[in-house]
């Protein structure tokens, strides 16, 4: 599938990961995808044709693409089931000896505790979903065709998108939320930060910066960064 087809899937993902989907018209979807209505007649029929959307454009097995964290349920209900059958043998053991008469006069007043209240879980952290360093790229040129394009995929850039997908997944907003659990809601937290750039003057070049950077401007090596993730987020109408 030609690349500008794999970047509006991902759009596309980021517009249901952030339940809006469902609620754009076809003139409005175009919008969102930058695109014309001709370029989305065109991307409709790809999609149905790979199965991806059906003629409503809702997303086919959407739960499937969904990451699925390690979970402890399972280990939480195994160890509690081993406790409770060790409880039962205990118990057992216990009205079994009670009839027998104890000849042993030696006290041990030192006994290992072995009940299972003594036992300590050790429970796995949730993994986190790997990082989508091309989605990440691709998400920018696609939102900020204004800004300079990002071609290559360097040791820098590649670290640099590592940081900021790990603090997107691990930051909380100010509210104690976190920003996003998943791949799919990272990328389009991600989508949604990049569009927001927009509104930021300084960013986009309509309010030219002077002096010695007079000819500078911004990229996505740069809203990587903690200054970049300043003028996006605190400049926003609504907390990141």
């Amino acid at each position: 599938m030609p690349e500008h087809m794999q970047r509006r899937l991902i759009m596309l993902m980021c517009l249901r990961c952030g339940n809006v989907l469902e609620t754009l018209h076809e003139t409005e979807l175009a919008f969102h995808l930058r695109i014309s209505d001709s370029e989305l007649a065109d991307t409709k029929a790809l999609f149905m044709q790979k199965g991806f959307i059906d003629d409503a454009w809702n997303l086919l097995n959407w739960d499937k693409r969904q990451f699925k964290s390690d979970s402890s349920t399972d280990r939480v209900r195994a160890y509690r089931n081993k406790n409770k059958a060790s409880e039962t043998l205990h118990e057992t053991e216990v009205k079994r000896s009670s009839n027998a008469l104890d000849t042993d006069t030696d006290t041990d007043t030192d006994k290992e505790d072995t009940s299972p209240s003594a036992a300590i879980v050790s429970l796995p952290t949730d993994r986190q979903p790997p990082c989508e360093y091309q989605a990440v790229v691709d998400l920018y040129n696609e939102t900020l065709p204004e800004l300079p394009s990002a071609r290559l995929m360097t040791e820098k850039r590649k670290k640099a998108i590592k940081s900021f997908w790990t603090w997107v997944l691990t930051a909380k907003k100010s509210d104690g939320k976190p920003r996003a659990t998943n791949s799919s809601e990272a990328l389009g937290w991600i989508g949604e930060y990049f569009a927001r750039a927009r509104d930021n003057d300084f960013l986009m070049g309509r309010t030219p910066p002077t002096g010695q950077h007079a000819n500078w401007r911004c990229d996505l090596d740069f809203l990587l960064t903690d200054k970049g993730k300043t003028q996006v987020i605190e400049k926003a109408r609504a907390a990141a």
